[in-house]
């Protein structure tokens, strides 16, 4: 198959523009992360991983819960109930603060925003997370 010179700048230009937004992505100093339904992380930034101590095939396919989440905070918090509560209802969290943990056992307080991502038949389908930490 013959691909136009037309077609062939085109996806030149798409290629571009993507590449431009994986640099944003991965040169960004604030954790991204997408998570699925439930709770799975779909992907990490390479900030993310530095920030908490994982390589990607460390925390890509992991829950969020026993990784990055503890299933409780220091205030007895349940955590797993708010992840799931965050794949029920994205809106209710747009901004969320709570306690994380590094690899190292490390505990700090991330402030999040999260964001639905929608798929083409109008579901939610994954959770597009930005954290920073609270200082």
């Amino acid at each position: 198959m013959e691909i136009k010179d037309c077609d062939k700048e085109s996806l030149l230009k798409e290629i571009a523009r993507l590449s431009r937004y994986e640099q944003i992505v991965e040169n960004a100093n604030s954790i991204i992360m997408i998570m699925n339904m439930e709770g799975i992380v779909t992907f990490f930034n390479k900030f993310g991983q530095r920030f908490f101590g994982f390589y990607e095939n460390e925390i890509i396919g992991k829950n969020v819960i026993g990784t990055i989440v503890a299933q409780k905070d220091n205030s007895g918090r349940d955590l797993v109930d708010m992840i799931k509560n965050i794949a029920d209802n994205p809106e209710s969290y747009s901004t969320n603060e709570n306690e994380n943990i590094r690899c190292n056992g490390e505990k700090v307080r991330i402030l999040w925003t999260n964001k639905a991502i929608i798929s083409k038949d109008g579901n939610i389908n994954e959770i597009l997370c930005i954290g920073n930490k609270v200082i």
